[in-house]
C-alpha cells in the first residue's frame, strides 16, 4: 500500500475509481461509483480515526485531487481555527474537562452519531490547497458501527467509519455577510440621523425658549411654552430611536414615562395642587405614529392642566397607554370641572386652534376620539395598529 493511497481494506481508490477486477467488477459497485462521481458536493468517509477513506471528484473545487488526501487526516482541508471546534477528539477532550456534559450535543465534522442525533448543516471553513482561498461549507454527517451490508461491495472490513457530504455555502454565506453588513450600515446612519434630528429639535426648543423669556404676555408665554413642550416630545422619540437597538419603534412604556415628566415640568410647579399619574404598557410603537399620538397627548394635557382645575383647585389628571386586540389606545383623564356647552364636536372641546390640531392628527392615525363627562373628564384616541400615517 502506497502513502496516501487506498487502504488495502477498500476496493476504492481516487475518488471511486475501481481498480481490483475491474472487467469483473459487480453492476451495483459501477452505479454507486457514477452515482457519487456525479454529484456536485463533496462526499467523504471517513475511518475510525478521522482519516479520509473515500471522497469523490468534487473535493478539486478545494483544489485537490481525490487520491492526495486519502489517508490523510480530515482537518488536511479545514481552516486551522475551525479543526479544533468542530474534530471529535478536540470537542470531548474539552467536554472531559469540564464539570457537565453539554446539554446540547456538540456537531462535529467525524460525527458518529446517526440518526436525529446526526450533525446537520455544520458549517465549517475550509481552504482552497493552491490559493489559500477560504471556503464555506454545510457539513451533514453521521456514523454506523459497521460498514452496512448495502455498502459491502465498495468496503470490506472498514469497520467503525463516518459518511458526510459537504455543500458549498460559499456564495449563500457571502451574500448573508453582505446583507448584514449593508444593514449594519444602514442601522448606524440611521441612528446617526436620529441623532442629529434630536439636536436639532432641541436647538429649536432653545430658541423657542429665549423668545418665552422676552414674551410680556402671558398669552404668548402660553403659546411658546406648549410649542417647546411639542418640539422636546418629538425629541425623546428621536433620541430613544438614537440609542435603542430596535429599528422598528419605540417602548411605549419608557417613551410615556418620560413624556409625563416633561409635561409636569412644562406645565406644573413646585407646590402644585394638581398631579399627573401614569400608566403604560411596554409595546414598540413606530416613531410616526408615536409622535402622532405624543402631540395629541401634549395638548389634551395642556388642555387639562389649564381649565379643568380653576382657582387652584387640587385634583389628579391621569394619562394611560395600552396597545391589545389590533389598537394602541391613549386615554387622557381628569378629575376636575368637567366641560359645558363651551366644549363640542365628536371627541375633543371645540375651544381653537388646539382642538383642531388633535382632530386632525386623530385623522391621519385613522383613529377615533371619545370623550365622556362626569365626575371630571375623559378622552379616548384608538387607533388600529395597523394604520398608516395618511400625509397631507
Amino acid at each position: 500500500m502506497q502513502t496516501g493511497a487506498c487502504r488495502q481494506s477498500l476496493t476504492v481508490r481516487c475518488g471511486g475509481n475501481y481498480y481490483k477486477n475491474m472487467e469483473k467488477e459487480r453492476p451495483q459497485t459501477s452505479s454507486l461509483q457514477n452515482l457519487l462521481g456525479a454529484l456536485p458536493d463533496i462526499v467523504y468517509i471517513l475511518d475510525g480515526s478521522g482519516h479520509f477513506i473515500y471522497l469523490n471528484s468534487a473535493i478539486q473545487q478545494l483544489g485537490w485531487k481525490p487520491e492526495e488526501l486519502l489517508g490523510r487526516h480530515f482537518t488536511e482541508i479545514l481552516f486551522e481555527e475551525d479543526r479544533s471546534r468542530v474534530s471529535r477528539d478536540a470537542v470531548l477532550a474539552e467536554i472531559h474537562s469540564q464539570p457537565a456534559f453539554p446539554a446540547i450535543p456538540p456537531k462535529l465534522f467525524d460525527e458518529r452519531r446517526s440518526g436525529e442525533r446526526m450533525t446537520r448543516n455544520l458549517e465549517v471553513r475550509m481552504l482552497h490547497h493552491d490559493s489559500g482561498e477560504i471556503r464555506y461549507g454545510l457539513v451533514n454527517a453521521y456514523g454506523e458501527p459497521e460498514v452496512s451490508s448495502s455498502l459491502s461491495v465498495v468496503f470490506s472490513n472498514a469497520g467503525p467509519v463516518t459518511f458526510g457530504v459537504i455543500h458549498d455555502n460559499t456564495m449563500t454565506h457571502l451574500y448573508q455577510k453582505s446583507l448584514e453588513e449593508n444593514l449594519k450600515a444602514k442601522e448606524l446612519q440611521l441612528r446617526e440621523t436620529h441623532h442629529r434630528v434630536k439636536n436639532n429639535l432641541q436647538v429649536m426648543a432653545s430658541l423657542a425658549h429665549l423668545r418665552e423669556m422676552e414674551a410680556h404676555d402671558e398669552a404668548t408665554r402660553d403659546i411658546l411654552s406648549e410649542l417647546i413642550a411639542q418640539i422636546k416630545s418629538m425629541s425623546i422619540i428621536h433620541e430613544t430611536l438614537g440609542q435603542t437597538e430596535n429599528i422598528e419603534g419605540v417602548d411605549a412604556h419608557d417613551y410615556f414615562l418620560r413624556f409625563a415628566k416633561l409635561m409636569e415640568q412644562t406645565y406644573g410647579y413646585v407646590g402644585s395642587p394638581v398631579s399627573l399619574s401614569t400608566t403604560a404598557e411596554a409595546c414598540i410603537v413606530d416613531a410616526e405614529t408615536l409622535s402622532f399620538m405624543a402631540m395629541i397627548a401634549n395638548e389634551l394635557l395642556s388642555n387639562a392642566y389649564r381649565h379643568a382645575f380653576p382657582d387652584k383647585r387640587k385634583g389628579e389628571i391621569r394619562l394611560s397607554f395600552s396597545c391589545r386586540d389590533g389598537s394602541y389606545r391613549l386615554v387622557v383623564s381628569d378629575n376636575g370641572i368637567g366641560f359645558g356647552e363651551q366644549y363640542k364636536g365628536q371627541g375633543v372641546p371645540n375651544a381653537g386652534l388646539g382642538s383642531e390640531i388633535v382632530e386632525a392628527l386623530a385623522a391621519q392615525l385613522g383613529g377615533s376620539l371619545k370623550r365622556s363627562s362626569g365626575q371630571g373628564t375623559t378622552i379616548e384616541l384608538s387607533v388600529p395598529m395597523t394604520h398608516q400615517v395618511q400625509g397631507e
